[in-house]
């Protein structure tokens, strides 16, 4: 952990409190310098979180409208009305951990799709564990990362899980510390962009890129 793609899971303290190694989000989408920098902070629990990343993820894919006119970042946000939101997001960083971006974005996109698989009302009677299970099978069966090999990464208590831990402290310091609340909300260039919705399709993105491109 700690390289290009891989979560910062081990910290620096300069000093002080411990710091990340490297960006916190996971970014994708291409593009160089001069490409707009969007950040998107997400809830893994949240159903328009899901509708705005499965847009601009698939739609950012090697030749589809939005490929290399932006970079976006997925950053997490932990809901605590949602008491499962806290595993979800910790087994996507397991992802990010073990394999890097691409799977760590292909697994967000299938827990997505399995949105209804991991609600409210269907954990509500598992335990946290039971619940780690089947994401850690879920995440076998789209990124091949065997589930045995993930499972100790959410376990708490488990030496694995500390890394994950310390990565979602950072992530709830961060969006607390740029006044994130609901989910899903989006930055261009550091500034919160309230036009932007869930319910955007694709060519709402590129219309807005065709503005940003040309005030430049």
């Amino acid at each position: 952990v700690g390289s290009i793609g891989r979560a910062p899971a081990r910290g620096m303290t300069a000093g002080g409190p411990m710091l990340p190694t490297a960006p916190l989000g996971i970014s994708f989408g291409g593009g160089d310098a001069s490409t707009p920098k969007i950040e998107v902070f997400l809830d893994f629990a949240c159903p328009f979180s899901g509708r705005l990343f499965r847009t601009i993820w698939l739609e950012s894919r090697p030749g589809r409208p939005l490929h290399g006119r932006a970079q976006f970042t997925v950053e997490l946000v932990v809901q605590p009305w949602h008491p499962q939101s806290e595993v979800l997001h910790e087994s996507v960083l397991a992802v990010r951990a073990l394999a890097g971006f691409d799977p760590a974005l292909s697994f967000a996109h299938a827990l997505w799709l399995a949105h209804t698989d991991f609600i409210d009302a269907a954990v509500v009677g598992e335990t946290r564990m039971q619940t780690a299970g089947r994401l850690a099978a879920l995440a076998e069966s789209v990124t091949g990362i065997l589930a045995f090999k993930l499972l100790p990464l959410l376990t708490h208590g488990d030496p694995s899980n500390g890394p994950m831990m310390q990565l979602l402290k950072w992530q709830v310091r961060q969006h607390r510390t740029r006044g994130v609340h609901v989910t899903p909300t989006c930055f261009i260039h550091g500034i919160e962009a309230t036009q932007i919705s869930s319910s955007w399709n694709v060519e709402q993105w590129a219309a807005m890129l065709d503005e940003l491109a040309a005030a430049n």
